[in-house]
């Protein structure tokens, strides 16, 4: 899929200055024109700035925090120290909860729309980046409790494994990225 989208890149780069060569009066830009050529350098930040990039990165997170802490690998029978982190994991949970309950439920919720509506919401907007920090603080609670984090540096560690995991989405996120704003540019 990666060598899929930067083809296509490649070929949109090539296919745009060819229309545009071949038939200037259509409402077309090329990438290849002096101002295709800036926009391609000046804009590949601002290009992946996006919802979507957080959410990658906070479910990275999220999910080497869990895959690390040894949530993933429970087994019957459970140990006593499983049994106790899954109760602190439960409890957490149940708070986590419910302080999105209060800020969405009580009169002039301040997660609400100005319309008191849930979507769309600061909720909405934040209910993503929200689980995925109550998942990673139940699944560093869980690594900790059972013993399998015992030092600082195992917790930042096990907030960084998830990277390595999802390294190929990152690159396939560049890459539909530049090729969704690349075709933008072109008919604008």
């Amino acid at each position: 899929m990666v060598v899929a989208l930067a083809a296509a890149q490649l070929l949109l780069i090539l296919v745009s200055w060819f229309v545009t060569a071949a038939w200037p009066d259509l409402p077309m830009r090329s990438l290849l024109s002096s101002e295709g050529i800036r926009w391609l350098f000046g804009s590949f930040a601002q290009n992946l700035l996006t919802p979507l990039l957080a959410w990658l990165v906070l479910g990275s997170v999220a999910y080497g925090t869990v895959v690390s802490s040894g949530l993933t690998e429970l087994r019957r029978p459970i140990t006593y120290l499983q049994r106790s982190a899954l109760q602190f994991v439960a409890i957490e949970a149940l708070i986590f909860l419910a302080v999105l309950l209060l800020l969405t439920l009580i009169p002039q919720a301040p997660l609400l729309s100005a319309t008191g509506r849930l979507f769309p919401s600061a909720l909405s907007d934040g209910l993503v980046p929200f689980v995925c920090f109550a998942v990673t603080v139940m699944a560093l609670t869980f690594g900790f409790t059972t013993g399998r984090f015992t030092t600082l540096r195992d917790m930042v560690r096990s907030l960084t494994i998830g990277f390595g995991k999802w390294s190929s989405l990152f690159l396939l996120y560049i890459l539909g990225m530049e090729f969704y704003a690349s075709i933008n540019f072109l008919m604008l």
